[in-house]
């Protein structure tokens, strides 16, 4: 599933699956999110999104528990 996220740069949109991790921004105080994203030929990319790391949390959780329930996310 997608996530449209703003980062400094303006939104994007962001394929759940893609995400490996993601880590509070500490430079920020916390105010944004670090996602590292793995790409479909294995290649990593970061990007800072303007969402706290609670805010990714709960979006990802809730994309993912949609995901579960329609047998999607394997």
């Amino acid at each position: 599933m997608k996530l449209k996220m703003q980062t400094s740069e303006g939104p994007v949109i962001i394929e759940t699956n893609s995400i490996s991790q993601f880590y509070s921004d500490f430079s920020s105080g916390g105010r944004f999110t670090k996602l590292d994203l793995i790409g479909d030929d294995g290649v990593i990319s970061k990007i800072t999104v303007k969402h706290d790391f609670y805010q990714v949390t709960q979006a990802l959780a809730n994309v993912w528990a949609m995901e579960s329930k329609d047998g999607s996310h394997e």
